[in-house]
């Protein structure tokens, strides 16, 4: 049995997978920053400056959550729990 070749994306699909990632990322610390008391502005300054250390990394499949992790850390962001069942 052949198998099909696995489509790799196309140059201008990875930098929409990312930013998509980001979007999506960013949507969530939001979320997050106004449950805890913090300042949006500060979410996206540093989910920009977070995203912008990843912009020429080859392996785009984690690059969402490392942005959200580093960006949790700097701005004391608590982790959500698995076991809350509104997450």
């Amino acid at each position: 049995m052949i198998s099909e070749p696995v489509k790799q994306p196309s140059a201008t699909e990875l930098p929409e997978a990312v930013a998509a990632q980001i979007r999506e990322t960013r949507e969530v610390l939001q979320a997050d920053a106004v449950v805890a008391g913090v300042d949006p502005h500060k979410v996206d300054a540093a989910v920009d400056a977070a995203a912008a250390a990843y912009k020429d990394v080859r392996v785009h499949a984690f690059v969402g959550i490392l942005v959200e992790r580093q960006v949790r850390s700097a701005l004391g962001l608590r982790t959500p729990d698995a076991a809350d069942p509104d997450r």
